[in-house]
């Protein structure tokens, strides 16, 4: 047990030295590669706006809605699918997510990951379909 608390602390500095983003809450982990093109938060809760906080990190943007996902649509996404079908996350309601599941279809994408965070949010991810094998 000791050994593996030494060998976490002394991979610390390695981790900032490489310049990889290290997080207050898990100091230990690498910002993953996948990150999502964007994290979407619905303004009108506080809770969505600190929960897409935590899943962008300092290197992802962030982009606000308020219920409606048509001037993300079309001012942001659909240029930035056609070009290339990239990841996306954040936390809204179901019925901002049911709107960008249907319009992620059209590139290619679909949910990967669906969860309930309270009465009103969910927290999800859209991004490339798994192929089944």
């Amino acid at each position: 047990m000791l050994q593996i608390g030494l060998t976490g602390a002394a991979l610390l500095p390695v981790v900032a030295y490489a310049g990889w983003p290290v997080q207050k809450d898990r100091p230990y982990v690498a910002a993953q590669k996948d990150r999502p093109y964007t994290v979407v938060f619905d303004e009108r809760f506080s809770k969505s706006r600190a929960l897409a906080r935590e899943l962008a990190g300092p290197a992802t943007p962030l982009t606000a809605i308020r219920g409606d996902v048509t001037a993300l649509w079309y001012h942001h996404l659909y240029f930035a699918w056609q070009k290339n079908p990239e990841s996306i996350a954040g936390v809204t309601t179901a019925e901002s997510l049911f709107c960008l599941e249907m319009l992620a279809r059209d590139a290619g994408l679909c949910v990967t990951r669906r969860q309930q965070v309270d009465a009103d949010l969910l927290s999800w991810s859209i991004g490339p379909r798994r192929r089944v094998l």
